[in-house]
């Protein structure tokens, strides 16, 4: 008898939950702390993945220590070709990294036995809700995504490093567009005023109002806001749908100000600001299960935000703002060649996403 295979999927997300549980049971731990910092900036980094996939990537690049870029299947890179016509390809003897791909299915009927039941033509039959839809559900595979550095995308020219994340210019006028964008597409008064106390800000649900003060320097403001947003996106809803009492958020400072925290640590690190305050992870729950769910939150509110505030495009327009400023010094070493392959990176990512890979 052939002895089945184990299931690579099945593999990856035990190994996903054996994570959690290893960190949930090491909080109190600096290296936790840090580990947890490092997959927060891949959620940023990479927040078009699922968590799952952020950390699949996370956990190989730091076993490999490898800097990772950009992610893409075999076909994505082989699809990009140059103006001479010549394609990009996947190095010989790169190893790629595994991730988790959803692959929906239809769910059919079975009888008592748990087989399937057929129609007259011995076709099986597809369950259906109350609407009468087909019912489907969500498996998944192992796939296998390469970094563009594995690639000869750079090489030929269709992909152009720029670390715009930590070239832009953190200014008031970023601060301003911020707390525009902000404001408007969540809704949320936002005031600049001064704070006693010693806080940079603060966040009334009642009032819904943010509050930020003005004698702190651009990137304390700017990761203040984003924190302050986090207070907004995860508990305003706790508050509203009655799963958190408004009166409550302080008394349990250490979970709630944690959560906010590394919702603007996620932010702030894609702005290319690092933020070191403390997330109090010691508060953060006792199993794996609990620590896993607080992780969804945060990287789903957080995935949110920078969807809907378009935050990668506002980071590339003020990292070419900045191109298009030294490209006018003499002593540049920017050409425009620069510009023009700055944004070559989109057309890989949305490649992938056409093809619903690595989600």
């Amino acid at each position: 008898m052939k002895k089945e295979q184990p299931n690579k999927a099945d593999e990856l997300l035990t190994k996903i939950n054996e994570k959690f549980e290893t960190l949930a049971a090491n909080l109190d731990s600096k290296q936790t702390e840090d580990e947890i910092k490092n997959y927060f900036k891949f959620a940023g980094q990479f927040h078009k993945y699922s968590l799952r996939n952020q950390m699949l990537i996370a956990d190989e690049a730091m076993f490999r220590n490898a800097n990772v870029e950009h992610m893409a299947s075999f076909k994505t890179w082989s699809d990009l070709k140059n103006s001479d016509g010549a394609r990009a390809s996947v190095k010989k003897g790169e190893r790629g990294f595994t991730i988790l791909v959803p692959t929906p299915y239809i769910k059919y009927e079975l009888d008592s036995n748990r087989e399937y039941l057929l129609n007259a033509k011995g076709e099986k039959i597809p369950k259906l809700d109350n609407q009468g839809k087909v019912q489907k559900g969500m498996a998944f595979k192992a796939g296998t995504v390469f970094d563009v550095n594995q690639t000869t995308a750079k090489e030929i020219g269709v992909y152009k490093t720029l670390d715009y994340r930590s070239k832009i210019d953190i200014n008031e006028a970023l601060f301003e567009r911020l707390k525009k964008d902000i404001s408007e597409k969540f809704n949320v008064n936002i005031d600049v005023e001064s704070i006693h106390g010693g806080a940079k800000g603060y966040y009334s649900f009642l009032e819904n109002k943010i509050a930020i003060d003005p004698k702190y320097t651009t990137s304390e403001r700017i990761s203040t806001l984003y924190h302050e947003l986090g207070h907004h996106l995860i508990h305003g809803e706790q508050f509203k749908n009655g799963s958190l009492d408004y009166s409550n958020l302080h008394k349990d400072r250490g979970a709630r100000e944690g959560e906010a925290e590394s919702f603007s640590y996620i932010l702030s690190s894609m702005t290319g600001i690092e933020n070191k305050s403390e997330l109090y992870i010691k508060t953060w729950g006792n199993n794996g299960k609990d620590l896993k769910e607080r992780f969804e939150l945060i990287t789903g509110k957080a995935k949110e935000a920078i969807q809907t505030l378009e935050l990668e495009s506002v980071i590339k327009q003020e990292h070419f703002k900045n191109l298009i400023s030294e490209s006018k010094s003499l002593s540049s070493g920017v050409s425009v060649e620069d510009v023009k392959f700055a944004n070559i990176g989109g057309q890989c990512q949305q490649r992938q996403e056409e093809r619903g890979i690595s989600r």
